[in-house]
């Protein structure tokens, strides 16, 4: 491949990339985690992983994610928590979260929207739903995924 074409073809992938949402998954659970990262990335999805509420936030301030997905039972600092100081910093409080947990009272659930939360799933979710609405969330983003390969 000639210079030119190479310098093309990464200027290309870099472009397509700077148009993909980035979303943050914030889970403890190891396994939980890989199972949204992986079913992201075969959206084409870039997705940031962190495993408790401390990391997420930071992650969140260095990466500026288009979306943020996290489970509340978060060692360190719990999901409402850090949801309240992801959305109190100027440059993080447009971004959306959902929230996926286990223990969803009718209290958790007023904090969680309390603390800004757009969208809340109850443990085991389901994948299609999720996605459907991360689409419906990133809009025109949502439509520009990186292709695996």
């Amino acid at each position: 491949m000639s210079p030119a074409k190479a310098t093309a073809s990464a200027t290309a992938r870099i472009t397509t990339e700077a148009d993909t949402a980035k979303i943050l998954v914030i889970e403890d659970y190891l396994d939980t985690r890989e199972l949204l990262a992986t079913l992201l990335q075969r959206k084409g999805y870039r997705v940031i992983e962190a495993e408790d509420g401390v990391e997420g936030l930071l992650k969140a301030g260095w990466m500026y994610p288009d979306l943020i997905i996290m489970d509340l039972s978060l060692p360190e600092m719990d999901g409402v928590e850090a949801a309240r100081r992801i959305h109190a910093q100027a440059k993080l409080s447009q971004i959306p979260i959902f929230v996926i947990s286990a223990y969803l009272t009718d209290a958790v659930k007023a904090d969680v929207r309390a603390a800004g939360c757009t969208e809340i799933f109850s443990k085991p979710f389901d994948s299609e739903v999720l996605l459907e609405r991360i689409a419906r969330t990133l809009g025109p983003k949502a439509l520009n995924p990186v292709k695996a390969g």
